[in-house]
């Protein structure tokens, strides 16, 4: 048998928990500003929980998402316009009568896209790709000097260019944007320069690749980096890649 008195003593709550009580009690704020920051924090907690859980997927994710779904509306021929931001954002649909495919990759560098581009179920060759690559290439947190920068490029940026001329006739290339580094803060603008030399003269070197570059200085910029209107800078490669498109088309007709 317990004593009494150990038993009353057992379920007495603390002198402190009375006190705080009475406390409460008589200032209901006080409750107010206890209990609130500690339903803040665990709601802030579960909340963390449940969003790692259930977090949006990757951008690249969702872009190849994207492109997978136009690529499935195209039935005839069409273009396939690759490469990295200034791709995504050329807005233009269609170009030298052919629908144009945007798979565009925002951030991407030369060996990024390649990878991105080997998801990408494509429904047939296209009639031509335009490629623009390189600019997140000269990005100086991935290099420690231009000499570094052009060398890596140089060696992710040649299997790319395979990869596409296996996909098509003709890949036109469009070089690197010149970079204001005023307004673009952690890019190089030397390494940039080196890079899109290096892009139009590899594709030079190869059968089947072209060089048109619409990146003339001066064009209006938004940050340093992205032009205000790429249709209008894009419209500059029309040109020659409509001509390229009637002369492959005249040399597959002749040799039926």
């Amino acid at each position: 048998m317990i004593p009494r008195r150990l038993l009353d003593g057992a379920l007495r709550s603390p002198p402190v928990l009375d006190r705080l009580g009475k406390i409460v009690l008589r200032h209901p704020l006080t409750l107010a500003l206890i209990v609130l920051p500690l339903a803040l924090l665990l709601g802030s907690l579960a909340g963390y929980g449940f969003g790692r859980a259930g977090s949006a997927p990757p951008y690249r994710a969702t872009r190849l998402q994207a492109v997978t779904a136009d690529l499935g509306r195209i039935e005839g021929d069409y273009l396939l316009a690759a490469g990295d931001s200034h791709i995504e954002r050329w807005p233009t649909r269609r170009l030298c009568g052919l629908p144009l495919v945007n798979a565009g990759l925002s951030g991407a560098t030369a060996g990024a896209y390649a990878d991105f581009l080997a998801g990408l179920p494509l429904p047939h060759p296209p009639r031509a790709v335009i490629l623009t690559i390189g600019t997140n290439d000269a990005n100086a947190k991935r290099f420690s000097n231009e000499d570094e920068a052009a060398m890596r490029f140089e060696a992710s940026f040649a299997p790319l260019l395979g990869a596409l001329q296996r996909t098509s006739r003709i890949v036109l290339v469009t070089g690197v944007p010149p970079i204001d580094t005023a307004r673009a803060e952690g890019f190089s603008a030397e390494a940039a320069e080196r890079i899109g030399s290096l892009a139009e003269n590899t594709c030079k070197a190869t059968s089947g690749c072209l060089v048109a570059n619409p990146f003339t200085p001066g064009l209006p910029m938004v940050d340093g980096v992205h032009y205000r209107d790429y249709a209008a800078v894009y419209r500059r490669i029309g040109p020659a890649l409509c001509a390229a498109l009637e002369g492959e088309h005249a040399v597959t007709a002749s040799s039926r």
